[in-house]
């Protein structure tokens, strides 16, 4: 038997009840395709992953096709001052020399995403926890975690996030100085 689909249904404290449907994935002509649909949520949410993922893989160009040309960063929770918005491919330039330069390697786990759509413009809350060793091993990790608020954009038939605020829950370890 092909299976193509699965059903999660919570059954409280015995756990998850999976139900597995033997029907053949639907063509591109079947799916839904209507805006506002979980096919938009689906994107919204890789958009967004995407950001997380080719960053901790050093994948600029990758990461870059998250992001509408010029964007809001809001580090404010952390850093002080005032948003800022700049160019994504200037972004990339920043993160790759700051990355590069100070951490070994990093991890930036997303969840529990909650997509709102209005049209053409979405947002996305997501809990994060980032994991960063440092190139330098005196140093060890450092790691925070919070919610990041994502405002992204149609363009064409891609979303692209235009808008990123991260607010810190906690941190510990040696944040860069």
């Amino acid at each position: 038997m092909n299976i193509s689909r699965r059903n999660l249904t919570w059954l409280g404290g015995t756990g998850f009840l999976v139900t597995l449907f033997a029907n053949p994935t639907p063509t591109n002509a079947q799916r839904d395709t209507t805006p506002g649909t979980s096919n938009d949520q689906a994107a919204i949410i890789n958009a967004v992953n995407g950001i997380a993922i080719f960053a901790d893989l050093r994948d600029w160009e990758r990461c870059r096709q998250s992001f509408t040309d010029e964007v809001e960063f809001d580090y404010t929770a952390m850093l002080g001052g005032q948003p800022t918005v700049i160019t994504a491919d200037q972004q990339m330039q920043q993160w790759s020399t700051f990355f590069d330069s100070t951490f070994k390697n990093t991890q930036h786990i997303l969840g529990s995403h909650v997509v709102t759509i209005d049209g053409n413009q979405a947002t996305c809350v997501s809990n994060f926890q980032a994991h960063h060793t440092y190139l330098n091993p005196e140093l060890g990790v450092w790691v925070l975690s919070g919610v990041y608020n994502h405002d992204l954009t149609r363009v064409g038939n891609q979303w692209k996030v235009n808008r990123m605020k991260m607010t810190i829950a906690w941190e510990m370890g040696n944040r860069p100085g």
